[in-house]
C-alpha cells in the first residue's frame, strides 16, 4: 500500500501543505500491506504546483503514476476530487499538523476498519 502525504518541503516530520494541487511536494510512505509497517518512505516534487492551470489534476496523475492508494491532506478542488475518485484513491482530508502524525492518525483508522 502506498499512502502520500501532500507537503511543502518533503518528509513525514514536514506539515501538511495547505493547497493540495499546489503542495510543492508529496511524500511518499510505502506500507507492508499486511503489517502495515513502513517499508520506504520518499518525496516526490509536484510539478502541478507550477502549472498555470489544472494544477489539481496534474498532482492526481503523479499520483496516479505513482501507484498511490490513500492520499492525506487539505481538500482537493472538485476536479482533481472527481479525478482521485475515478482513479481509486481514497481522500483523508487532515490540515494542521505533520505528516507523520497525519499517517499515524490514519493508520490507526485504517487498522480498526
Amino acid at each position: 500500500m502506498k499512502i502520500a502525504i501532500a507537503t511543502n518541503k518533503g518528509g513525514l516530520y514536514d506539515q501538511i501543505a495547505d493547497r493540495f494541487g499546489r503542495a510543492p511536494t508529496f511524500t511518499i510512505v510505502e506500507l507492508d500491506d499486511s503489517t502495515f509497517e513502513v517499508k520506504n518512505v520518499y518525496v516526490v516534487e509536484n510539478l502541478g504546483s507550477k502549472a498555470g492551470s489544472g494544477a489539481g489534476v496534474r498532482a492526481v496523475q503523479k499520483l496516479v503514476d505513482e501507484k498511490v492508494n490513500i492520499v492525506i491532506g487539505p481538500n482537493p478542488g472538485p476536479k482533481a476530487y472527481i479525478a482521485l475518485q475515478q482513479s481509486g484513491i481514497k481522500i483523508y482530508p487532515i490540515t494542521g499538523m505533520s505528516a507523520r502524525e497525519a499517517l499515524n492518525r490514519i493508520l490507526e483508522e485504517i487498522k480498526r476498519e
